[in-house]
């Protein structure tokens, strides 16, 4: 099993060209963009944002990683929990609250639901004996980020905008997202390396 690993902002870039890796359950077309407006809002004179303002709205499915020879290798890994899993529905849990200590965070907390809960055990249990690295413990605690490691005033502005942010109850999710991350953390940028689709016909049955 992978060994869990120092901060994620300090990690850098591998041989692929990216500092670390994440599987993620990304929201509906309007709240990634209702998100993604806040986001460039309150990071409008911010010359080097970080790196979370390029992620699409997202639940994280399976925690951040690093450190592995062939990525291949992870996307058969992730592409044999996907075409198991029938697509299910993330529901959120109340509305934008601080996610930290500091304030510099804000998220939509997310219900633990089985179908939830089985996917994380699943991705951890694929994932970890072909990496590495993992970042943080293995507790999984869903949510949805609005912003992170902010500033005290783009935190301020951020929360301002979020008050009239409206999200519905959540998102139906039918595919995960293999993401990405490069170095550093401030100026750095996430894409997707892949998509899986889930098992939408078993779903059926």
């Amino acid at each position: 099993m992978a060994a869990p690993s120092a901060d994620p902002r300090d990690a850098e870039n591998d041989r692929h060209g990216f500092a670390v890796y994440a599987v993620f359950a990304v929201a509906g077309s309007a709240q990634v963009a209702a998100i993604g407006e806040i986001r460039r809002a309150m990071l409008s004179g911010s010359t080097n944002p970080p790196a979370y303002a390029t992620a699409p709205a997202h639940v994280t499915v399976k925690r951040l990683f690093a450190g592995f020879p062939n990525v291949g290798q992870v996307q058969e890994a992730i592409h044999a929990v996907a075409e198991s899993t029938p697509p299910f529905r993330i529901e959120f849990d109340g509305g934008p609250e601080p996610h930290d200590p500091c304030g510099s965070s804000l998220a939509v907390p997310v219900k633990t639901t089985p179908e939830l809960i089985a996917l994380n055990r699943s991705l951890e249990s694929a994932i970890s004996p072909l990496v590495e690295k993992e970042f943080g413990g293995i507790d999984f605690r869903p949510h949805m980020t609005v912003f992170q490691d902010a500033s005290p005033e783009e935190s301020e502005r951020g929360i301002r905008l979020a008050r009239g942010l409206r999200l519905g109850s959540g998102f139906q999710v039918e595919a995960l997202e293999l993401m990405a991350r490069t170095a550093p953390f401030r100026g750095g940028r996430w894409q997707s390396l892949m998509s899986f689709d889930l098992d939408i016909w078993g779903a059926a049955n």
